[in-house]
């Protein structure tokens, strides 16, 4: 037992000293052209995730004791302690159902005013219409009489016009 936690202390001694080699290694990365350093760099990578594997398959087998769960208490099946100086509790297992639904549900209710006040943006805000489009806007909102059965070229080309200079002037 004592040789193990010897050689999970130097197992831990060779991880972290392989990781740092690997972190001031990877530091190097963006600016070494060298084929050789690149070759170095990559090993020291490579034995960086070789200790780091080791290391995990072992503690994975072997889970330190802190790390452990600790275990449930065991219930007392007696009737002594059925019948103990409490009474027995109804309903409390509901009462904190309810709770926890009604903390949620708060939260919740929270969070949807907080959303109220935000409102999305758009990123590229609208230019204001040209004086045609303005124009021409007010003419189809007097004429909405009819149906528009005629095509109207100069109306079209205001139109087309107004668009590509609202994006892309």
């Amino acid at each position: 037992m004592e040789m193990e936690i010897v050689s999970e202390k130097g197992g831990i001694a060779e991880l972290i000293q392989a990781l740092d080699q690997a972190t001031l290694m990877a530091k190097q990365l963006p600016t070494t052209a060298d084929s050789s350093q690149l070759q170095q760099i990559y090993s020291s990578l490579q034995s960086a995730h070789h200790h780091l594997s080791n290391f995990l398959s072992q503690s994975h087998h072997y889970p330190p004791p802190h790390l452990l769960p600790a275990p449930p208490p065991f219930p007392e099946n007696s009737v002594s302690s059925a019948a103990g100086g409490e009474p027995m509790q109804v309903g409390d297992e509901e009462d904190a159902v309810n709770e926890t639904e009604h903390n949620s549900k708060s939260s919740i209710d929270r969070v949807e005013e907080r959303m109220r006040d935000c409102f999305i943006q758009n990123k590229r805000p609208k230019r204001p219409l040209s004086p045609t489009s303005a124009v021409a806007e007010q003419r189809r909102s007097y004429d909405n009489d009819g149906p528009d059965l005629e095509f109207d070229p100069h109306g079209t080309k205001l139109r087309s016009l107004d668009l590509i200079y609202q994006f892309h002037s």
